[in-house]
């Protein structure tokens, strides 16, 4: 830890919650309990129709689009696919690997364990293989939740889970989304070139 560097203790009481929460009661628990708090959370914000896919757009670019509200800023790929270049838990994880220099123990089996398929998977359209950290099973579920929340000339929208990329720079594809999608995993490996996070916004007709 490099002198002088003051450190966000939150961030690092939320990362060692988890491991709490994986060594008492297993890591398929601790999923469906921080899956839960980030459903719950989205919930709460308020609903948001948009003229057009344009406007959508532009709610993004002056950070008033709920889902830019809980992660930041979305870049627009095309064909409606979005990369996000910083994940949300960045900051956590630096400032936790600033004092113990790699994660908790359990974080690995937490990954697998979201991305095996089950009913939230499923109603989300997250994981499959899109997970890299315990963190994208809060971040994925809450960005799909809020998306459940905006509508875009009337019409609801979904959002799929196409990959993600580790710190490490490891990348994971959940391939039954791109094939549900039809989006080419060439498509997001590019994307994840520059992105930490790659996802798909479907306008339900």
């Amino acid at each position: 830890m490099s002198e002088g560097k003051i450190l966000d203790i939150a961030h690092i009481s939320f990362l060692d919650m988890i491991k709490v929460m994986i060594t008492m009661s297993g890591a398929a628990s601790a999923k469906g309990a921080l899956i839960r708090n980030a459903i719950n959370t989205a919930e709460k914000i308020k609903e948001v129709d948009y003229p057009t896919f344009e406007d959508f757009l532009a709610a993004i670019e002056n950070s008033t689009n709920p889902i830019t509200q809980v992660e930041g800023k979305a870049t627009h790929q095309g064909g409606f696919v979005f990369g996000l270049t910083n994940c949300p838990f960045g900051p956590s994880i630096k400032n936790y690997m600033g004092v113990f220099e790699k994660l908790p123990e359990g974080y690995a089996d937490f990954t697998e364990e979201f991305n095996k398929p089950s009913k939230v998977t499923e109603i989300y359209r997250v994981g499959e293989g899109a997970g890299v950290s315990p963190f994208c099973s809060v971040h994925q579920p809450m960005r799909s939740a809020v998306a459940e929340r905006i509508s875009i000339g009337g019409k609801k929208i979904k959002i799929y889970q196409l990959g993600c990329k580790a710190g490490s720079g490891k990348k994971g594809f959940a391939d039954r989304w791109l094939a549900e999608t039809g989006i080419s995993r060439e498509v997001v490996d590019k994307t994840l070139d520059n992105h930490m996070c790659c996802y798909y916004l479907q306008i339900v007709d």
